[in-house]
């Protein structure tokens, strides 16, 4: 289906696929009974993917309270990141929170630059967007905060 189907045929197909599921239910059970007692190393690869991809998310949802870091310490890591003091464990923790967006996660916290704000960057300057959303990204950041606060707790 490359071409987009008009409001009414999404609706008209809704609606049909929601009628056969209603009329077929025991039908379709069994067959989905039967292909998970058939295809066990499936279930059991998706049941895992499912569960690290919900914990990798959860993870970096978590606030700067569950991480152990004050208001005073995340001050203290912004202005050592903007200082450029440790710039290369700064860089070592963005990238092990996510490689694609280290870059992005370092302009953030050293230009002290928002979320929308970079959004406006991409647009005007036609720079690579990032996949990521503004509340996944959000916690990325935290989580290198995380990372660093680590890092040079280590140091010491």
């Amino acid at each position: 289906m490359s071409e987009k189907l008009s409001l009414q045929a999404q609706e008209t197909r809704r609606d049909y696929k929601r009628r056969y599921r209603a009329k077929n239910r025991e039908k379709i059970n069994r067959q989905q009974r039967e292909w998970r007692a058939h295809n066990g190393d499936k279930v059991r690869q998706y049941n895992r993917q499912y569960w690290e991809r919900r914990a990798q998310r959860e993870s970096t949802r978590a606030s700067y309270v569950d991480y152990g870091i004050t208001p005073q310490r995340l001050e203290e890591l912004m202005m050592i990141v903007r200082s450029r003091q440790y710039d290369q464990l700064a860089r070592s923790a963005a990238h092990a929170v996510n490689e694609s967006i280290a870059e992005w996660i370092l302009l953030s916290v050293k230009e002290n630059k928002s979320y929308d704000a970079l959004e406006k960057l991409w647009a005007r300057e036609g720079i690579e967007h990032i996949s990521y959303g503004r509340t996944d990204f959000y916690g990325a950041r935290r989580l290198f905060f995380h990372y660093l606060d680590i890092a040079l707790k280590n140091m010491q």
